[in-house]
């Protein structure tokens, strides 16, 4: 079948921040090309590693964020090199340009002189702020944008939460540019230049942590309770020391309290006036205490079955071997096994996440460090070119 961006060139010459957004490129069928110093780029020499074994092709971050991509290795700080960046943007649908510019580049990302030499090719140019040549780590773009302070609690410094979270939220802003200059150019207009700010990225996740952690880096904390609800508590501890998120919405109070009663032989949860939405509002602490019996005399597994039978929003609260070994995960192939030939073995990595009958997106390998430097310049630029980058 064949990939919706199929046939359509993507230069990435991105930095951390958005490496993500070429990834996922890749993985719908573009034919993303990642321009890397002779060294390695970054994502190489950061662990962990496979095996815990440290090496350019053994980085976790960069088995993830480079799959699927094909790498050219190229020194961007000599005119040669320059100009080797030049021959490849010309024959780009789409450049991906980094957060932190090098100086070896910033000539030829600069906006005005990239406009005026390739009018034909979208630009993708992350920012810290607008209008801001400011560079900024996950670090300060999460502050920023409000995600450590809603991650806070009044007794507690304001917490950061593990994973990269602006990086992935910029690098999706790019990604949907990047496909909209593609959509762009494939209706006759020139696809020009987008500007991905990070801080503003940041800021639309917000709505997600609404909610005050309840579990601090891996310790209970009594003063934080979750999403607000009629309760005003979701997360709640299991019998095997486990963390769900059970939220009886009114619609689902009622069967709650049926359950409840069966449980424990008391149905006054059932009569009024507890059918009343204002009173059970009202009466939130004594719901804490009833769901908090009722998560608490089950496993978590058990817990979830059984109010999930009941049409009720019961779900776990994940680490990452839970993650790993999740069924529906597993079922659906978000987990594909790839063989990595540097390293002469297979490893799991994760698919695009999501499935359609249109077309299937499998899970790719990173490439080895400028593996294909020669092959892109022959395919994009011709063999003249193809045997410069050899030398």
């Amino acid at each position: 079948m064949t990939l919706p961006l199929s046939g359509v060139k993507v230069l990435d010459l991105g930095d951390e921040p958005v490496a993500f957004a070429s990834r996922l490129l890749a993985g719908l069928g573009a034919d993303v090309v990642r321009v890397e110093h002779p060294g390695g780029d970054w994502l190489r020499s950061r662990g962990p590693f496979v095996n815990g074994e440290p090496g350019l092709e053994r980085g976790l971050a960069h088995i993830l964020y480079n799959a699927g991509k094909r790498s050219v290795a190229l020194n961007w700080e000599s005119p040669a090199g320059q100009s080797q960046v030049r021959q490849l943007i010309e024959q780009a649908a789409v450049v991906i340009a980094p957060l932190d510019v090098p100086a070896g580049l910033r000539g030829i990302l600069e906006a005005g002189a990239f406009a005026a030499a390739y009018p034909a090719v979208g630009l993708v140019q992350p920012v810290f702020r607008r209008n801001s040549a400011d560079t900024a780590t996950d670090l300060t773009a999460v502050a920023a944008g409000g995600q450590m302070y809603l991650n806070g609690d009044p007794a507690d410094p304001p917490n950061y939460a593990a994973g990269n979270l602006a990086y992935k939220q910029v690098s999706l802003a790019a990604s949907l540019a990047a496909v909209t200059m593609v959509m762009e150019a494939a209706a006759g207009r020139p696809p020009g230049r987008v500007e991905v700010c990070m801080q503003e990225a940041v800021m639309w996740t917000t709505i997600q942590t609404a909610n005050e952690n309840y579990a601090y880096w891996g310790q209970r904390s009594p003063g934080r309770h979750g999403l607000g609800s009629v309760s005003g508590q979701t997360i709640f501890l299991t019998a095997d020391n486990k963390y769900v998120s059970l939220y009886h919405h009114p619609p689902a109070f009622l069967p709650f309290a049926r359950w409840y009663a069966e449980l424990f032989g008391d149905d006054q949860y059932t009569r009024a006036p507890w059918d009343d939405d204002l009173y059970r509002m009202k009466h939130g602490a004594e719901i804490v205490e009833i769901t908090q019996r009722t998560c608490g005399s089950m496993d978590r597994l058990t817990l979830i079955a059984e109010a999930q039978k009941r049409s009720m929003l019961c779900v776990p609260v994940q680490d990452v071997s839970d993650i790993a070994a999740d069924q529906h995960l597993r079922e659906r192939d978000f987990f594909q096994r790839v063989r990595i030939e540097q390293l002469d073995q297979e490893l799991e990595v994760f698919r695009l996440p999501f499935t359609t009958s249109a077309y299937e997106a499998a899970a790719a390998p990173p490439p080895a460090l400028g593996a294909h430097t020669e092959e892109v310049f022959r395919e994009w630029c011709g063999a003249a070119a193809a045997v410069e980058a050899r030398r």
